[in-house]
């Protein structure tokens, strides 16, 4: 943020027109919220597939033995149908 404030709000300020200012100013809040916003996203995908990833294993795997064995999806019809 402190480069974003450095860029686009001390540089137009120095040039002394309103609407550059103002244009910088802009620029600042919508780069400053986006990276925020990017972050914020980043760090709940992150939560989530975490969470996936313990639940998964949980399934298949218990310190007593009692898990189930890992049987991968198969798209093929059962002779039975």
């Amino acid at each position: 943020s402190d480069v974003f404030l450095e860029k686009l709000i001390f540089s137009p300020l120095s040039s002394g027109n309103i609407l550059i200012v103002l244009v910088g100013f802009c620029v600042w809040i919508a780069a400053t919220l986006g990276v925020l916003m990017g972050m914020e996203s980043l760090s709940a995908f992150l939560h989530a597939l975490r969470l996936h990833w313990v639940e998964f294993q949980n399934k298949f795997y218990n310190v007593h033995g009692t898990g189930q064995k890992f049987m991968p999806l198969t798209l093929k019809r059962s002779e039975e149908e």
